[in-house]
This record gives structure tokens, sequence and C-alpha cells, in this order.
């Protein structure tokens, strides 16, 4: 009896031995890695977003100004550039597609001019300069309008500053047209002192030197 009760033991001790041997078998088989390989793919970070486009380029500023621009009294300092704000075409006659044999006459409102310094803004408008209470406007009366090549001209530009007319052979370049209208730009220098405006800072003759510059859309009236 005790010989077939020790042989049940070794037995029972075989098969618990062999089934043990077999979950750590099945633990450590091919399933096992395909179960490992599906956690870590699921746990992989998520494919990167497409990189969008760049965006477009900032349409070209087609705005009006006309500015005026001297060198600094400071020659280490860029020259000192002043807006005029307000002015209007008072009347023009002319062809868009052709403005050979055009009139025009442009307003300009001293007083509306800044430089991004209120001091010297009160400066320019006072008698020494553009004295803006005397002399609250300034005209361009354009004539004998010529063409030089595909967009550009030349015109008699007669101009009244501080009651003073002078007359310039003014080049200017059509930037775009409608059937009504034109926008021009153009860059004219020309002597201050021409309009009695201010006094010589110094024997160099450049340094009344001044660049009017602008571009104006014009309409016909």
């Amino acid at each position: 009896m005790m010989k077939r009760t020790n042989l049940l033991l070794v037995v029972g001790l075989g098969l618990a031995l062999g089934a043990a041997a077999c979950k750590k078998s099945e633990s450590s088989g091919p399933g096992a890695a395909s179960a490992s390989g599906a956690a870590s793919a699921s746990a992989k970070a998520p494919d990167p977003q497409p990189t969008p486009p760049p965006a477009p380029p900032a349409p070209a500023d087609t705005a009006d100004y006309l500015k005026v621009s001297a060198e600094h009294t400071d020659p280490t300092k860029p020259p000192v550039e002043v807006t005029f704000a307000s002015w209007k075409v008072v009347s023009a006659s002319f062809d868009p597609a052709n403005l050979e044999g055009g009139t025009a006459e442009i307003e300009v409102d001293p007083a509306s001019l800044a430089s991004g310094i209120p001091k010297r803004d009160a400066h320019l408008k006072n008698p020494d300069y553009l004295d803006v209470v005397a002399f609250p406007t300034a005209t361009v009366k354009i004539a004998n309008v010529k063409r030089t090549g595909d967009k550009t001209y030349t015109a008699d530009a007669t101009m009244k500053i501080r009651g003073v007319e002078k007359t310039w052979s003014l080049p200017f370049e059509v930037v775009s047209s409608t059937a009504d209208a034109v926008q021009v730009t153009f860059s004219q220098p020309f002597s201050r002192l021409d309009f009695d405006i201010g006094k010589p800072e110094s024997e160099d003759s450049s340094r009344v030197q001044v660049v009017l510059r602008g571009r104006l859309t014009v309409k016909k009236t």
C-alpha cells in the first residue's frame, strides 16, 4: 500500500511539473512575442502631420502717398521724411490710355504734414518754413504731358508754395489705370530756398536740397 501511494505521489508530481513547463513555454512562445509586438505597435508615436504649405506673399503696398525727404542736420542720422496726409484733385482732363495732352491741378494742405516728431512738425509749420497760416494751400498744375516710353511721361509741373511759383520738367510713370483714373509715381529733387522755405544752414548747397516723392491716384473730373 505504501509503495502504491509513493508511486501515485511521483506520478502526480511529474504531471504538475509537466503542466508548469507547458505554461512557461506558452508564455514565451511565438504567440507571446506577437502580443508583445502588437502592444509596442499600439504604443508608438502617431504619424507626424503634413507640413502646411507656406503662406502666400503679402500683396505689394499700392496706397497713395506724398512725401518730402531732406537731409538731417546731424549727418550721422537718416534723412528726415515728412508726409502730407491731405491732398485733392481739383481738376483733371486726360485719356487714361494715353496721357499726352492731359492736364490736372492738385491742392495740398501743408498743415497736414507729419514727420513723427510733433515738436519738429510745429517748427516746419511756422513762418520760417511753410507758414501754413499765411499759405494754407500748395498747388501743382500739370500741363504739356509727353510720352517718353511705354508707361513713362514728362510734364510741365508748376508748383506754388508759399506764394512762389516754379515750373519743373517732371518725369513720372503710370503704375495702374482704369477707365477714368490713373495712379502715377514720381520723384523730383529741388532746393527749398527756391520757395523761401527756411534759410541756408551752411555753405554746402546740398544741405538745402529736398526730394518730393509721391504715388498719387488722379481721377478725371
